[in-house]
């Protein structure tokens, strides 16, 4: 998850609605920021190639979330303010600014071939001649002593209070609380993109208006969002429903080219898309915090083929990612294949593939009874179309003319899985997507934990070591909550064995191994206590997307 969270510093935001001068705009938009860090990045001698990779990537994140308080707005009032002075003198300004782009361009220039330097040096000498030029003319425009009659007068009107005034307004609101954070929670971002994140955002000093002053951080803790892009197309009613500019793609390219063609001139217009807001449902149904995953899962139930313990969970959902990648075809989209381009991890959410064992109960065995398709918040119809129509087509390869055709899923000496989508309501409960996203404070681990970091050895003699690395795990599994949108969990215990009847200890799941070289990330049980109840899917930890981490409710459910 990326989050960064805006502080209004004297305690209002003056900017003014895209569709109506007169009014303010509330809450900041996300294409307003991602300007705002823009301009720190280019405001900064040097461009630094790392802060340019990071606008990029964080232009393709998608729209954020949005955690902002209700604000009152202040009555507008109509003020006259003086014009730019148009004299010889802010022609001379201009000049100085043109040369301190031009030798910030040369420092760039020193580390590059020597072709580049050579023709950066040159365009710096031309700027050079031209301000000096400038300086020169400014002097010679009002001799020493030769001043005449009116040179008093001309002096006196470069002044404020002499210059030609033009109505404005400055729009603006006061919140109930002065902090606003933009939130991508389906964004897996490295410590490196963090920090280089985090630098460039502490030099934006305003948001909006030159007096709208604000620090801009990134910040660890998870969110309730009071605003969420819509992709349900439900009507709703007005207070609900707001259009924010947002990033795509592009975006950093598109302000570039707009500020080459359009500089300072009035009225220059902020390029972006448009995207509709609305309030998260929970926030009008007794709001708890959920996940980066839906609820709305598709189901596949065992209908044959080898009744496969829980420790079977990673190849079972390997083949079944195999058989939709296949279904699919060639070019598979990122919420499909995880990946960008072969070989290049996805930085958003996508799917996951969460074989459902049979836990929890009296009798349980933990053998997996089926297999849920679990799609992320932040998922285009286009997204979803991609997945369900690769089901569709698995289901047209099976059998011709069946309403729900068998879909055999290929697990080597073990033989063939047999599933068919769940068309109804479920007998098993755990076949149920309710049963593993009720609002709870106390989560256990169905299927154990694959710790984003090692934590040393679990299983030490030494009780030291062994509390020591228990520690750390239990640390890195609260980060990790934290990475798929939950608060921070107010307890968490790390543990060998299974906490759910039937299921099956850490250590006897095989190893797992992500990223390129491998690294074989390290298994452990868990049981999860939080301050308020949440809602699940919990689905935690480096395997995440393929079954491992899973979490049930404990039944105490708020």
């Amino acid at each position: 998850m990326l989050a960064l969270e805006v502080a209004l510093l004297t305690g209002r935001y003056v900017a003014t609605a895209f569709d109506d001068r007169k009014k303010a705009e509330w809450p900041p938009h996300p294409a307003r920021l991602f300007s705002a860090l823009v301009a720190a990045h280019f405001e900064t001698p040097g461009f630094s190639q790392d802060e340019r990779a990071a606008l990029e990537w964080m232009e393709r994140l998608g729209p954020p979330e949005i955690s902002a308080t209700d604000a009152s707005a202040r009555e507008v009032v109509t003020v006259f303010v003086p014009v730019n002075d148009a004299s010889v003198v802010s022609s001379v300004e201009d000049e100085r600014r043109a040369l301190d782009d031009a030798t910030a361009e040369l420092e760039v220039a020193r580390t590059r071939d020597a072709k580049e330097l050579a023709r950066t040096e040159k365009k710096v000498a031309k700027t050079r001649a031209r301000f000096d030029d400038g300086v020169r003319r400014a002097i010679a425009a009002v001799p020493a002593g030769k001043e005449g009659k009116d040179g008093p007068a001309r002096a006196a009107s470069l002044l404020p209070e002499h210059r030609g005034k033009q109505p404005r307004t400055f729009p603006s609101v006061t919140p109930d609380d002065p902090r606003v954070v933009f939130a991508w929670r389906t964004a897996e971002v490295s410590s490196a993109q963090r920090a280089t994140i985090d630098a460039l955002a502490a030099r934006v000093v305003r948001l909006g208006h030159s007096s709208s002053l604000v620090t801009v951080r990134v910040c660890e803790k998870g969110i309730d969002p009071s605003w969420v892009p819509d992709e349900t197309g439900e009507v709703r009613q007005m207070d609900d429903e707001i259009m924010l500019r947002v990033v795509e793609a592009g975006q950093l390219a598109a302000l570039n080219d707009t500020f080459e063609h359009q500089a300072d001139e009035p009225g220059r217009v902020m390029p972006a898309s448009f995207r509709r807001y609305v309030r998260p449902r929970n926030s009008r149904e007794g709001h708890a915090p959920t996940t980066i995953f839906d609820q709305e899962w598709l189901i596949l139930r065992r209908v044959g083929g080898p009744r496969l313990p829980s420790v079977r969970a990673v190849d079972v959902a390997r083949s079944v990612r195999s058989a939709l990648l296949k279904a699919y075809g060639d070019d598979a989209p990122e919420i499909l294949s995880g990946h960008r381009a072969p070989g290049e991890p996805t930085e958003r959410a996508h799917l996951a593939i969460v074989p459902l064992p049979f836990v929890g109960h009296d009798r349980a065995d933990g053998s997996i009874l089926g297999v849920a398709l679990v799609l992320p918040h932040e998922v285009t119809r286009a997204e979803r179309r991609a997945v369900y129509g690769a089901v569709r087509v698995w289901q047209r390869a099976q059998g011709a003319g069946d309403e729900s055709p068998v879909l055999p899923v290929l697990l080597g000496r073990a033989g063939r899985l047999l599933l068919a989508v769940l068309e109804e309501d479920a007998a098993q409960s755990t076949l149920v997507p309710k049963t593993w996203c009720t609002r709870a404070t106390t989560w256990a681990s169905a299927t154990p934990v694959a710790l984003d970091r090692n934590p040393g050895d679990l299983r030490a003699a030494d009780a030291e070591r062994q509390s020591a690395a228990y520690a750390e795990a239990e640390e890195t599994i609260a980060v990790a909550c934290e990475r798929i949108g939950l608060p921070r969990p107010k307890r968490v215990t790390a543990m060998p064995a299974a906490p759910l009847a039937g299921g099956d200890k850490a250590r006897q799941f095989p190893p797992y191994q992500t990223g390129k070289p491998p690294i074989q990330r390290v298994l452990v049980h868990a049981r999860l206590t939080f301050e308020n109840p949440v809602e699940g899917p919990i689905l935690v930890g480096a395997g995440r997307y393929l079954g491992l981490g899973l979490f049930r409710p404990l039944g105490d459910h708020g």
